[in-house]
């Protein structure tokens, strides 16, 4: 519930950098970020924040054109310290390190590794084209959809079709 390395990072950040934000276990009792520090970063062309906290000013966060992830909300923070900035952390179970690509859209975060990245953009394209054919299908009603029924009985699962 501290945040006065958040405001640090924030002077330090460059335009188009990600301020992913470890709470290291800290309670949810005390935001990490309001209207001030979103619009700042908004200012600073930041690419987003990933915060394992709650924020506050929630209508605001919306209104900014910058993706923001946080666990929830709640009122105002500290300002006292301790911190550290540009180290490896854990931000929602998830290891974090400098450097790391953070990919934000309106479904969550996920976080890469950079040596990771060529491999994790070759099998997301492939994975996007095979998505794009199976919503065709689902559209036009060529989806192949025996799947459920063979998964249903593989793990015996009892399905009633009927009322009570």
């Amino acid at each position: 519930g501290d945040n006065l390395l958040i405001h640090a990072a924030l002077d330090m950040a460059r335009e188009g950098d990600v301020i992913v934000v470890s709470n290291e276990g800290g309670v949810d009792n005390r935001s990490l970020m309001g209207e001030i520090m979103f619009t700042y970063a908004a200012y600073k062309k930041l690419n987003g924040l990933v915060l394992d906290g709650p924020i506050r000013d929630v209508k605001s966060a919306k209104e900014i054109p910058l993706p923001i992830y946080a666990t929830g909300s709640t009122p105002g923070p500290y300002k006292e310290g301790p911190g550290e900035i540009n180290v490896p952390i854990s931000c929602g179970g998830i290891s974090v390190n400098p450097g790391d690509i953070v990919v934000m859209d309106d479904d969550g975060v996920i976080i890469i590794p950079l040596k990771d990245a060529s491999a994790v953009l070759a099998a997301a394209q492939k994975l996007q084209e095979t998505d794009e054919a199976k919503v065709v299908a689902a559209g036009n009603g060529t989806a192949k959809r025996e799947w459920v029924a063979k998964a249903i009985e593989t793990k015996k699962i009892e399905i009633i079709d009927d009322y009570y």
